[in-house]
């Protein structure tokens, strides 16, 4: 068996949808089993804490400038979800504001409130106009910092973007690829095909012990 150790706070990708209670509050949490209702809770015990500084600072700069959540009854107001990326290797950190338009009204201070958390990297926008479930948009702009955070598995560094795919589970990603290319015996010799590769975190790991890795991604 290779089940983690401490099994909390592993997740370095958080998505949490926005929208309103009965008292017209903008809230954000987890879907209700089954339904789009949300609980509202800022506090998850598989993310990383700083998800719970960054979320309250995104509502109350909601609250003071009355800038609504997104009603996917209406296909108003403009804040649908926020994306929260960490490098545990790196602690460098990635918010993601998908909205219902094109921009924030009043976003610089808000880009001053986030930009004082230790670690904040990338600070960007995505826009998702379309009436889907779907929760990113095709493109994002970058708002403040970089367009991506960087972290490791083992000794590959990587550049992960907000659209990018990424394991969420650092720790125990390292443990299954390790016993994966074990499970492969590769000699030095063989072309490895990483098929869905997403940023290549598979494929990158096995390299050192293949003779040629090919990635294949559409993203």
């Amino acid at each position: 068996a290779l089940g983690m150790d401490a099994p909390f706070g592993y997740r370095n990708k958080a998505q949490f949808p926005f929208g309103t209670d009965k008292e017209g509050n903008p809230v954000t949490g987890f879907y209700a089993g089954r339904t789009h209702h949300i609980i509202p809770n800022t506090d998850c015990a598989l993310g990383v804490p700083v998800n719970r500084e960054i979320l309250e600072i995104i509502l109350n700069f909601m609250k003071k400038n009355k800038i609504p959540s997104y009603d996917e009854k209406t296909g108003k107001g403009l804040i649908r979800h926020v994306l929260i990326r960490y490098g545990f290797a790196t602690r460098e950190i990635m918010v993601c504001l998908v909205v219902n338009g094109t921009e924030i009204s009043e976003a610089g201070e808000l880009l001053s409130e986030l930009s004082k958390i230790p670690g904040m990297t990338s600070i960007t926008l995505g826009s998702n106009m379309l009436r889907t479930n779907v929760i990113m948009g095709d493109s994002f702009d970058v708002l403040w910092g970089s367009g991506y955070i960087t972290d490791y598995i083992g000794d590959v560094k990587f550049h992960i973007s907000s659209l990018s795919f990424y394991q969420v589970n650092p720790v125990q990603t390292e443990r299954l690829y390790r016993a994966a290319i074990e499970m492969a015996q590769l000699t030095g010799t063989e072309t490895v095909l990483d098929a869905y590769c997403g940023v290549g975190t598979i494929g990158l790991a096995a390299s050192a012990k293949a003779g040629k890795v090919i990635g294949v991604e559409l993203n």
